[in-house]
C-alpha cells in the first residue's frame, strides 16, 4: 500500500480525540431557573405554527425567537405576573400576560391574528415567513419559504436558490442545476435535506445537483454564508439545507394538490406534473392533544424538451509561411431529452409535549433522463487553410474523414434518498437534541451507445466566417456549393462507442448536541457543545470501450425527417431508436481490433476508484445576550481520514501501457473558530458581523489514484492524493434595516481570503508518461473573493397599493486568481460572476396573483487555457419568467406560467464574446393547470 501521510497541527492523535472529547462534555455549571415558560405561537385564523416569532419578556432583557417548530422557552422568569411581547413580521404585535410560580414550568399557546386591512396571502405570507427566519438566525443565513399551498414559483431547488442575494446558477438544457454561492463554485458548498447530508452522483466534483429535488416536495430552503460553530464546517461557498414539510405547519387535515401541462415552444411537446401533498395530526394516549403529526407528499414531472447547440473550437493553424488564430473544428448538435422526476416524502413527528419531539423525515428523488444526440462535426484543420483574412476563410482538400455524423443515446438515471431520525428535548435547564442519518445517491447510465459514422465520398472545400458570434459555414466542391454532405447514404459505420457508468455514494451521520443556559449563573451566557460524525463512500466505476469492427452499413437505413434545426442546416435526422435496434441485433459483429485491447482496458479502468472519508468533529460554543446585542464565539475542530483505492497506468521502457491497483491514505485536522456579533442599533436597524474559519475538501475524483489517457493526443489526466483541503478565512458586515411592516433594505460587505486553491496543472516533463502533456490537480496557489450584497422587499401599506409585491437584489464581486502557468495575469474564479441580481414585480389579492420574475447573472470564467485565447467564457444570462393563479373557489385555482420569456440561450465563447465556444437555445414554456386544498 502507498500511504501519503500528511502533516498537520497536531502531532498525536491522542491530542486530537482528547480535544474532540472536552469539546463534547458540559463545561459550565448551571443553576436552576426561577420560573420556566414554554410554548408555541400559532396563526390564529388555522393554527399554522409560526417560526422566527420574537417572544420578549416585558421591563426585562429576556427575549427569544421561536424555532422552526413555533416552540420558544424562557427561563429564569421571575415569579408572579410577567407581561409577554410578540412580535411576528407581517402580522400586528400582541401582548399576553401570564402568572407564573416559582420553580415552576408554564405552558402557553399564543395565538397572533391576521391583519385585515392587507392580503397576507399567498406569496406575501412565504416573504414574511422566510423575513422572520432571517431576523430570527444567528448564523447569516437567507430563506426561501413555500406559500400557504406550499407551492414554490421555480421548478427545482436551484431555480429557487437563483432568487437569493448572492447565488447564481449554471443550468443544463436549460433548467437550473447546479448553485454557486458568492462566487463559490458549486461543489465547495455543502447540501442537506432536513438537515441530513446527501451525497452526489457527480464522479467529477462535490456538487450536488439540485434540479433533482423538485419543488413540490419541500417546505423551505435556506442557504447559510457565515456558519456558526455548531453548522458543518466544510462550506467555503454556503451551505444549503432543503426542508421538507411538518405535519404541524399546517392546518389539521389537509390535501393539497397541482396538476398541469407545460408547452415548449421548441419540442412542440406538451408535458404532465402533478404533485400531492397530505398532512394531519393525531392524539396518541386518549386525550384531545394531537401530538403525532404525519406529512407525506408524491410528485412528478415527465418533461419532454429539445435544444439546437453549435459547438466551436479555435487554435493556432498553419497559413503560408507562418500560422493564424482560426477556427479547427464545428459540430452541429441537436438534442432531444425526455427528463422524469418522481419525488416523495414522509414526515413523522411525535410531540408529547412543548418540551418533547421525536421526528423521522425522508425524502427520496427519482431523476430519469433519456437524451438521444444527433451531431454532424467539421473537422476543418483536416483541410489546407488557403485563404484568411482573419474573419473569412477558405479551406480546401478536407478529406472525408474530416466529415462526421453521429447517433447517441443514453439513460441516465440518479436516485437519492434521505433518512433523517432524531429527538429535541427542552429542559428547565438545558437543551438536548441527537440524530441519526443515512443517504444514498446511485447513479446508473448503463445503456450509453453512440454510434460514429464517416463520410464516403471525395474530398470537400469548405468557407467559414468566424469573429462575429456563431460562425457561419459553407461546403463546395469545384467552387460550387454541395449537400453531399447532408446525405445520409454517403456516410458507413466506423464504430460504436459503449460508455456504461456506474457510481454509488452513501454517507452516514450520528450527532447530538447540548445547550446550557445560563452557565456559571449568568442568565446572559449560553454555553452549547456537540458531536458531528459522517462516514462516507464513493464508488465509480466508468467502463468506456470502442468497437471497431463493425457490420458493414451506410446511416441511410436510420434515416428519418430532417429535425427542426434553428441554427443552420442539420441534413437528415438520424433515428436513434432504429440505430440501436440494430446494434442489438447484430451486437455478435460489434468487437474490438487486437490493436485497440490496451486502450480500450484503460478506458475501462483509468477513471474507477473506491473512496472512504470519515469526518468527526466537535465544537464548543459560548453565546452572551447584552441588551441590545449578542456576541457568539467558538471553536469547531474537524480531523478527516481518507483513504482510496483505484489505478496506476504507466508506460514501460517499451512504451507498453501497464495497469496496476494502488492504494493511498491520508489524514488531516483543521481548527475553524469563529465570531459573529449582531447589535441593534434601534428597533428597526440591525448590524450584523462575523469573522468565520471554513474548508472545502477536494473532490474524490481530484485526490483519487484515477488516470485517463488519451493516446491520439498525448493527453494524461491524472488524480492527485496529496492535495490538501481548501481553507478560507471569511469576514462578514451586514446592516438590515426593517423600515415598514414586512420591508427589508440590507447591505453587506465580505471578504473570503482561500488558501490551498486547487487548480489544474499541466506539464510534459513527468517521467512515468515520458512524451504526454499531463494534467494533474495541484495545490498551488491561494485565492481571494470580495464583494457587496444588496436585498431590498417592500410591502406596501397604502390601500391603494394594496396587494402590490416588489422586491429586487444585487451582488457585486471582485475575485482574484493567480495561475501558475501565467504568472503574470489575474483571473476570476471559474464560475464567479463580477454582477448577479433579480427583480420581482407582483400583485395578489384573495382571488388573484401574479409575479414577474427577472433572474440577471453576468459572465464568468469556466477554463483557464494556456493563453488568452483559450480561455472559456460562460456569457451573461438574464432570464424572464411569469406566474399567474386565480381562485376560483379554497378548493380550485387556476395557474399559469411563462418560462424563459426571452428564449434567453446559454452561450460560452473562447477569448472573447466575437468567438462563440458553445451556443444552445432550449425555447419558452408555457404552463397551464390547477392546484388547491382540500
Amino acid at each position: 500500500m502507498l500511504a501519503a501521510k500528511r502533516k498537520t497541527g497536531f502531532n498525536k492523535k491522542p491530542i486530537v480525540n482528547g480535544l474532540l472529547l472536552a469539546l463534547s462534555l458540559p463545561v459550565a455549571a448551571y443553576v436552576q431557573a426561577a420560573a420556566v415558560i414554554e410554548g408555541v405561537v400559532q396563526k390564529a385564523d388555522n393554527g399554522s405554527v409560526l417560526s422566527g416569532a420574537l417572544v420578549k419578556v416585558i421591563d426585562s432583557q429576556q427575549q427569544v425567537f421561536t424555532d422552526a417548530s413555533g416552540r420558544f422557552v424562557l427561563r429564569n422568569v421571575d415569579s408572579g405576573m410577567v407581561t409577554l411581547e410578540i412580535s411576528y413580521i407581517g402580522l400586528p404585535a400582541q401582548r399576553q400576560q401570564i402568572e407564573v410560580t416559582e420553580n415552576s414550568t408554564k405552558a402557553v399557546v399564543i395565538q397572533l391574528t391576521d391583519v385585515e386591512r392587507l392580503a397576507v396571502v399567498g406569496q406575501r405570507q412565504a416573504q414574511n415567513k422566510a423575513l422572520n427566519m432571517y431576523r430570527a438566525s444567528d448564523a447569516i443565513t437567507n430563506y426561501i419559504a413555500a406559500d400557504d399551498m406550499g407551492q414554490f414559483v421555480d421548478q427545482n431547488v436551484a431555480e429557487s436558490l437563483q432568487r437569493l442575494p448572492g447565488t447564481s446558477i449554471s443550468r443544463d438544457q436549460g433548467e437550473g442545476r447546479f448553485v454557486s454561492i458568492r462566487g463559490i463554485a458549486a461543489g465547495l458548498s455543502s447540501v442537506t435535506v432536513n438537515g441530513m447530508r446527501i451525497g452526489t452522483p457527480e464522479g467529477s466534483s462535490r456538487a450536488v445537483p439540485l434540479d433533482v429535488i423538485p419543488t413540490g416536495s419541500i417546505e423551505g430552503i435556506s442557504v447559510t454564508k457565515a456558519p456558526t460553530p455548531d453548522m458543518p464546517g466544510d462550506a467555503i461557498g454556503g451551505a444549503v439545507d432543503v426542508k421538507s414539510a411538518s405535519a404541524f405547519d399546517r392546518e389539521g387535515r389537509q390535501v393539497r394538490y397541482r396538476a398541469e401541462a407545460s408547452y415548449n415552444e421548441l419540442s412542440s411537446e406538451t408535458s404532465p406534473k402533478f404533485s400531492l401533498n397530505a398532512s394531519d395530526t393525531f392524539s396518541l394516549g386518549g386525550d384531545n392533544n394531537k401530538n403525532f403529526g404525519v406529512a407525506a407528499g408524491f410528485n412528478y414531472l415527465d418533461r419532454k424538451l429539445e435544444s439546437d447547440n453549435v459547438e466551436a473550437e479555435y487554435d493556432m493553424v498553419d497559413f503560408q509561411d507562418g500560422e493564424v488564430f482560426s477556427m479547427i473544428e464545428l459540430q452541429q448538435r441537436k438534442y432531444y431529452v425526455n427528463r422524469e422526476r418522481i419525488g416523495a416524502n414522509l414526515n413523522l413527528e411525535y410531540r408529547p409535549d412543548s418540551s418533547n419531539k421525536y421526528f423521522a423525515n425522508t425524502v427520496f428523488s427519482r431523476f430519469s433522463d433519456a437524451e438521444t444526440r444527433q451531431r454532424s462535426i467539421f473537422v476543418f484543420e483536416d483541410g489546407t487553410l488557403s485563404n484568411f483574412d482573419g474573419n473569412n476563410a477558405i479551406v480546401t482538400e478536407m478529406e472525408p474523414d474530416a466529415f462526421r455524423r453521429r447517433i447517441r443515446f443514453r439513460t441516465k438515471e440518479q436516485d437519492t434518498l434521505a433518512l433523517n431520525l432524531g429527538a429535541e428535548h427542552s429542559r428547565s435547564s438545558y437543551n438536548l437534541d441527537y440524530y441519526a442519518g443515512v443517504s444514498t445517491t446511485r447513479e446508473r447510465v448503463l445503456d450509453e451507445n453512440e454510434g460514429r459514422f464517416e463520410y464516403t465520398g471525395d474530398p470537400l472545400d469548405a468557407s467559414y466566417v468566424i469573429g462575429q458570434g456563431i460562425p457561419g459555414f459553407g461546403i463546395f466542391s469545384n467552387g460550387v456549393a454541395n449537400t453531399s454532405h447532408l446525405d445520409n447514404a454517403n456516410y458507413e459505420l466506423d464504430r460504436a462507442v459503449l460508455e456504461p457508468k456506474v457510481i454509488d455514494d452513501d454517507e452516514y451521520n450520528l450527532g447530538a448536541n447540548v445547550e446550557l443556559p445560563y452557565a456559571f449563573g449568568n442568565n446572559n451566557l449560553t454555553l452549547k457543545t456537540g458531536l458531528d460524525l459522517r462516514w462516507k463512500q464513493k464508488d465509480k466505476n466508468t467502463d468506456e470501450v470502442e468497437l471497431r469492427r463493425t457490420p458493414d452499413t451506410t446511416l441511410d437505413q436510420f434515416t428519418i425527417g430532417a429535425p427542426d434545426y434553428g441554427l443552420g442546416d442539420l441534413g437528415q435526422g438520424i433515428s436513434s431508436a432504429a440505430y440501436i435496434n440494430f446494434f442489438n441485433q447484430n451486437r455478435a459483429d460489434f468487437s474490438e481490433r487486437p490493436q485497440d485491447v490496451a486502450e480500450n482496458s484503460q478506458l475501462s479502468l483509468a477513471e474507477d476508484f473506491i473512496a472512504d472519508e470519515d469526518i468527526q468533529a466537535g465544537y464548543l460554543m459560548a453565546t452572551y445576550d447584552g441588551e441590545r446585542s449578542r456576541l457568539i464565539a467558538g471553536v469547531r475542530v474537524e480531523r478527516t481520514d481518507y483513504s482510496a483505492s483505484g489505478n496506476q497506468l504507466t508506460f514501460d521502457e517499451d512504451g507498453e501501457l501497464t495497469i496496476s491497483q494502488r492504494s493511498v491514505s491520508s489524514d488531516y485536522t483543521n481548527v475553524l473558530p469563529g465570531l459573529h456579533y449582531s447589535y441593534e442599533l434601534a428597533d428597526d436597524l440591525m448590524l450584523r458581523a462575523a469573522w468565520t474559519n471554513t474548508i472545502a475538501r477536494p473532490s474524490f475524483n481530484d485526490i483519487s489514484p484515477r488516470a485517463e489517457i488519451n493516446l491520439e493526443d498525448n493527453e494524461v489526466e491524472l488524480g492527485n492524493p496529496d492535495l490538501d483541503p481548501y481553507e478560507a478565512t471569511n469576514y462578514d458586515l451586514l446592516l438590515d434595516w426593517y423600515y415598514n411592516e414586512g420591508s427589508l433594505l440590507s447591505a453587506g460587505v465580505f471578504y473570503k481570503d482561500i488558501d490551498n486553491f486547487i487548480v489544474e496543472l499541466t506539464s510534459n516533463d513527468v517521467p512515468e508518461y515520458a512524451g504526454f502533456d499531463v494534467t494533474r490537480p495541484v495545490n498551488a496557489l491561494s485565492a481571494s473573493v470580495s464583494g457587496l450584497e444588496f436585498a431590498w422587499q417592500h410591502s406596501f401599506t397604502q390601500p391603494q397599493l394594496n396587494g402590490v409585491l416588489v422586491g429586487a437584489n444585487f451582488t457585486l464581486l471582485d475575485t482574484d486568481l493567480t495561475v501558475l502557468d501565467r504568472p503574470d495575469e489575474s483571473f476570476s474564479l471559474p464560475e464567479s460572476a463580477e454582477q448577479a441580481g433579480n427583480f420581482y414585480l407582483g400583485y395578489e389579492d384573495n382571488k388573484f396573483s401574479t409575479r414577474l420574475s427577472v433572474s440577471y447573472r453576468d459572465k464568468f470564467l469556466s477554463e483557464v487555457g494556456d493563453d488568452v485565447n483559450y480561455d472559456i467564457y460562460v456569457a451573461a444570462h438574464t432570464q424572464v419568467d411569469i406566474t399567474a393563479s386565480y381562485k376560483l373557489s379554497k378548493q380550485v385555482e387556476l395557474v399559469a406560467e411563462l418560462i424563459n420569456l426571452t428564449d434567453e440561450p446559454l452561450e460560452l465563447y473562447q477569448g472573447n464574446a466575437a468567438y462563440t465556444f458553445q451556443f444552445e437555445e432550449y425555447g419558452m414554456t408555457f404552463a397551464f393547470g390547477v392546484k388547491g386544498r382540500f
